[in-house]
């Protein structure tokens, strides 16, 4: 049987996992931001020959941040509609580079 120390501990943990998990998350929400706005970067194209790895790691953030957010408990509600937004907008500038730019190389390649 558990005592309330131990209960009390185990809530502790439960809290620092939670946190060091929204902290996760948010890092990974920024990294794949950053990298999928590279990919509408005109400037960044035509300096960057690694774009298409720039695609995989925004797509592998989208990925991993999907996976873990329904984990993240004892979040405010605030807090887990940012990080759906952010997601969320993650998923806009992946698409957007995905319809905008690849017509416009696939156009620059047929000169």
């Amino acid at each position: 049987m558990t005592t309330r120390a131990e209960n009390h501990k185990l809530a502790e943990l439960g809290a620092k996992t939670d946190h060091q998990l929204h902290a996760l998350i948010a890092s990974r929400l920024d990294r794949g931001l950053s990298f999928a706005r590279l990919l509408l970067d005109e400037e960044a194209r035509r300096q960057w020959a690694s774009m298409d790895e720039f695609a995989a790691k925004a797509e592998r953030a989208y990925v991993d941040v999907s996976q873990l957010l329904p984990l993240l408990r004892g979040i405010s509600a605030a807090d887990r509609r940012r990080l759906e937004s952010r997601l969320a907008q993650l998923r806009e500038v992946l698409d957007c580079a995905a319809l905008c730019v690849a017509p416009r190389v696939q156009a620059a390649a047929m000169l």
